[in-house]
């Protein structure tokens, strides 16, 4: 499990008593090629000499292309060889005396860079550069540059890290964070905003820059998003040696068809880590999903933790009383189901409801270290995996091989505004057929190919690679077969003739390469094209005069992490007008924009219904005064003007709860939350006094979602009807 300190000391908490001093990075976009440029820079505050040691993290797909060192004058750069070389020279370095840099893959997104033998008062600059090929998705495209790797449930080792390696979080450091983001060409044109930060934006000679405010830090991914353009397929052509690699991105255009009905499995995280504005995130999402379900699809709804427990045991009907009864679990959960067991709640929610051909939709922020096991045995189960990942950080290295290996796509929300938007797209996902034969022809006999993968999407983008010895191909032909269809589909793209300069495309097709190669095929890539991998390390040495050595061996600094932003209940990811994307953040459109974001929290079917202004109060004091505790469901309908509050209560006693339960829950939470009033307290004892009382206690989940109901139909104050076109009862508030 990953470590999380407490500082040391009072003056623990900035950058200042910290080896990193701060992070700075500059990327372009072109095309679909995304390039960034990133600076740690380090500094040994104190008086004998150290080893940092900081493992941070990259886009799922990014390449690693270069690392090099600026100490004092001198620049470095590094060599890549084999891991068990890099290890003896990087060691050997130290015990002279020398300073030395090694950077490791730490596993999926992460790497490890060892800075040895910073002398005190030394001040270090490590630069690398990665490349990451970026995709359309329905009219939009997503950038997303990590800044921090969130606390993991599990054992590390499971994800292959040494103890070294494995990230340690600080509640109370700081890291200062400098991002800019180009973006040219047809991007430049498109509506640009960060949902995760607040930006300023510069415009010049047909490229729109994008930076963040001068008081980031790496507590929260960088997101982007380029929205309002029309995905297109697209092809590259770069040298490879003597030969060329090409590469095609293909855009299926939609067909028009109306999408299949859904039998579908939600599985919705809610363990501790998922703690404050992440399970109201999810709340959300579980809300907007309900609203896109039609008559005739099905669907289950579960929520793991420590363990995993299903709410209904088995597929629904979507009709409007299992949506009401869907939508008063949603107003239940919360995430008290401790630790993060994904893979047993997975095989547990694959096998419900069997024989049924079902999709599951997984929602969560992906906080575990455990991810090959549990790829693996998802991908034996034979159920698409579609995941929605909810946080300042999620883990999207797994989300993303979850859902490519067995056939779903993933969607990561940064922002409580992008919720409706994610949702949508992954019910049009949703609702196209599973595809198989998925085959790439070029036009032109290649020496190799990139695989085919098995996920073809309407209006996304999928990426092929293929070398050729000789001439370029004339383009290349994506076909697939979708299952209950006897038509095969394809998507043919003409390759442009253009060469781009430079080795970065060939490299990142080596990468590509490396996925589903064997060992020593990925061994010999990675040598080949200086890439970084299970089997490989890069390690550059500064060669000091005798007279600069230290005495002895450095003692070894962890960089630690900074807490992610809203993680486990701390901090915050609803953000202040200031923190809108720069295209939508308009003074006269904010007020709109926070009632918007409530109002996406209640489920489409319960939206355009309006309350009495005054049934809150009249009710409230109706109940409060009345010296005869209600016994029956119905007599406290007799009393409470809130047909839909009795209707949802109604629904937990056709579930099967006993009514006697049900009453006294609602009760005893109307109780709870007026219990400081005199007239409350009065009213109580009445209660107790008429043999109503609260000896019995009804089940912990059926206190929870009574409760819920009972908070929204008694909330404090006044309903603001001009705002809110919602029942009371379910608007949520934030706490």
């Amino acid at each position: 499990m990953s470590v999380i300190r407490l500082p040391e000391s009072p003056s623990r908490g900035s950058a200042a008593s910290s080896v990193l001093q701060s992070v700075r990075a500059e990327g372009s976009v072109r095309g679909l090629l995304f390039e960034l440029s990133v600076e740690q820079h380090y500094l040994n505050a104190g008086d004998e000499n150290v080893e940092a040691v900081y493992t941070f993290p990259v886009p799922f797909n990014a390449v690693l292309l270069e690392v090099e060192c600026v100490l004092g004058e001198k620049t470095l750069r590094g060599t890549v060889v084999a891991r068990a070389q890099g290890e003896r020279i990087y060691e050997g370095a130290l015990e002279d005396g020398d300073a030395a840099v090694m950077v490791e893959r730490a596993g999926d997104g992460m790497y490890t860079v060892s800075v040895g033998n910073l002398l005190p008062r030394e001040r270090a600059l490590v630069r690398f550069r990665y490349a990451q090929l970026l995709s359309f998705a329905q009219g939009q495209v997503r950038l997303v540059v990590p800044a921090v790797i969130a606390p993991r449930y599990g054992d590390p080792r499971a994800a292959g890290l040494q103890p070294h390696q494995v990230p340690e979080t600080d509640l109370c450091v700081t890291y200062p964070f400098s991002l800019s983001v180009a973006f040219h060409g047809e991007l430049a044109g498109a509506e640009l905003g960060s949902p995760s930060h607040a930006v300023a934006v510069r415009s010049s000679d047909g490229c729109v820059t994008l930076a963040l405010r001068s008081d980031a830090c790496l507590d929260r991914d960088a997101v982007f998003v380029a929205a309002g353009l029309a995905g297109t397929s697209l092809t590259t052509l770069g040298r490879d040696g003597d030969g060329l690699v090409a590469l095609a991105s293909f855009c299926p255009c939609d067909d028009g068809l109306p999408g299949a009905a859904l039998n579908l499995k939600i599985l919705v995280d809610c363990s501790g880590s998922m703690n404050g504005d992440r399970i109201d995130a999810a709340r959300g999402a579980l809300h907007e999903v309900l609203s896109h379900l039609e008559r005739e699809d099905n669907f289950s709804l579960s929520c793991f933790g420590s363990d995993v427990t299903h709410l209904s045991a088995s597929l629904m009907a979507a009709t409007p009383r299992a949506i009401r009864k869907a939508s008063g679990w949603i107003g239940a959960i919360q995430a008290d189901m401790g630790g993060t067991e994904m893979r047993e709640a997975l095989l547990s929610t694959f096998a419900l409801a069997q024989p049924f051909d079902a999709d599951v939709l997984l929602i969560t922020d992906g906080d575990i270290w455990e991810t090959e096991a549990l790829v693996a045995s998802a991908q034996a189960a034979g159920q698409r995996v579609f995941a929605v990942g909810i946080g300042s950080a999620p883990q999207s290295s797994l989300l993303h091989q979850l859902t490519g290996k067995t056939g779903g796509a993933c969607e990561c929300i940064a922002a409580p505004a992008e919720l409706q938007g994610a949702i949508l797209r992954t019910f049009r996902r949703m609702r196209q057929a599973p595809v198989r034969e998925v085959a790439v022809a070029w036009e032109g006999e290649p020496a190799w190919q990139s695989a085919s993968g098995r996920v073809v999407l309407s209006s996304e983008t999928v990426h092929h690679f293929a070398g050729f010895a000789g001439a370029a191909p004339a383009g290349a032909t994506l076909s697939w077969q979708e299952d209950g269809s006897l038509t095969p589909r394809a998507v043919h793209v003409p390759l442009d003739g253009a060469l781009l300069d430079g080795d970065t495309l060939a490299r990142m097709a080596a990468a590509a390469r490396m996925d589903g190669a064997t060992a020593q095929q990925q061994h010999a890539l990675a040598l080949r094209y200086g890439l970084l991998g299970p089997t490989t390390s890069l390690v550059l040495v500064h060669r000091r005069e005798e007279a600069d050595k230290p005495a002895g061996m450095p003692r070894l600094r962890t960089v630690a992490q900074m807490a992610p932003a809203a993680r486990a209940g701390t901090g915050r990811m609803m953000f202040a007008s200031a923190n809108m994307p720069a295209v939508w953040r308009r003074e006269s459109t904010l007020p709109m924009m926070e009632r918007q974001a409530a109002y996406n929290d209640v489920p489409a079917f319960l939206r355009g219904q309006r309350p009495d202004a005054d049934y809150l109060y009249r009710d409230r004091l109706r109940l409060l005064v009345d010296d005869r505790a209600p016994a029956t469901l119905d007599e406290l309908a007799d009393l409470l003007d809130a047909p839909q509050c009795i209707d949802a209560l109604r629904l937990l006693i056709d579930e099967g709860h006993p009514e006697s339960d049900v009453v006294r829950a609602f009760l005893a939470a109307v109780a709870d939350c007026f219990g400081d009033a005199g007239r409350a307290q009065r009213w109580l004892g009445a209660l107790r006094r008429a043999g109503g009382g609260l000896a019995r206690q009804p089940a912990r989940l059926l206190e929870r979602r009574v409760g819920s109901i009972a908070r929204e139909a008694f909330e404090a104050r006044r309903p603001n009807v001009e705002v809110f076109d919602i029942p009371a009862f379910l608007r949520k508030r934030a706490d």
